[in-house]
């Protein structure tokens, strides 16, 4: 999905019409889910700050909709098999996820000198 999901986040509808890009149906809060998906998380904005030549929204979690395979035994989402990709602004660049670097409670109890060091 990733060239379709590039496309349409960066060419404005001014200049091309990206109804027909993917199929979808409406979520139960009104928005548009995209069928081939494997994750959607429907949205509302509470609150949006104005910086400079940028706009960050602060949203609430309407619903989650989660392709079944990527579903644990309890129902929970499966990241190891679903592996969310990330897209980070200041490099416009997308990540990759999956790894994991530890169990939240499980590092050391004291603060002081880091775990590990920068590369």
């Amino acid at each position: 999905m990733l060239p379709d999901v590039d496309y349409v986040g960066s060419v404005s509808s001014t200049k091309a019409d990206k109804s027909a890009v993917f199929e979808y149906d409406l979520g139960d809060a009104g928005t548009p889910v995209i069928r081939r998906a494997p994750l959607t998380i429907e949205c509302s904005v509470a609150d949006v700050y104005n910086t400079p030549n940028f706009e960050s929204f602060i949203c609430t979690i309407d619903n989650t909709y989660v392709a079944e395979e990527h579903l644990n035994e309890k129902g929970k989402i499966n990241y190891d098999t679903l592996k969310p990709v990330l897209f980070e602004f200041p490099t416009y660049q997308y990540l990759r996820t999956g790894e994991v670097i530890g169990k939240c409670l499980s590092f050391k109890k004291t603060p002081g000198k880091p775990m590990w060091r920068a590369r």
